[in-house]
């Protein structure tokens, strides 16, 4: 084997194990940390079923956080879309902890660690309306996260 075929071969492996460019430029993550604020007091209520919040803590710090997400109830758990990749920080922070608590319709649920599960299976839990927005933007990242408790708050 040569060395240009050495390089060749780990370029193939760096490219496969890269992350997938953000679509639209990226346009759509940093209008999304510009608004989150707006959307925080929004999701997670009790007449809004399209989006919850994830209630997390940092790895480091140990802080508390709500970031708000575009879910979907099921029997024993929940679905939800990862809009930016698996990269995000409250996805990282409820691995690391082996859960959190999801607010929905305004009710707490304490959730396991989150599990990858591909589009096929995730889809069907959305309404026509969210699953043609996840199409149209590309987002093929699903988790399911399964309830450990449910908490009233």
């Amino acid at each position: 084997m040569t060395a240009r075929t050495q390089k060749a071969q780990v370029a193939n492996r760096l490219a496969e194990g890269a992350a997938k460019q953000p679509r639209f430029g990226g346009i759509v993550w940093r209008l999304s940390r510009r608004t989150s604020g707006w959307a925080l007091p929004l999701a997670g209520r009790r007449w809004n079923p399209m989006f919850a919040q994830v209630l997390h803590r940092g790895r480091r710090s140990g802080r508390a956080y709500q970031t708000p997400v575009a879910a979907r109830r099921m029997a024993d758990g929940f679905i939800i879309s990862l809009a930016f990749g698996a990269q995000v920080d409250w996805h990282r922070n409820l691995e690391a902890a082996g859960g959190g608590a999801i607010r929905w319709r305004g009710r707490d649920y304490e959730v396991g660690g989150p599990e990858m599960i591909d589009g096929d299976e995730a889809l069907p839990a959305f309404d026509p309306v969210q699953r043609l927005f996840l199409r149209l933007a590309g987002i093929d990242g699903y988790i399911r996260v399964r309830d450990v408790a449910v908490v009233t708050r």
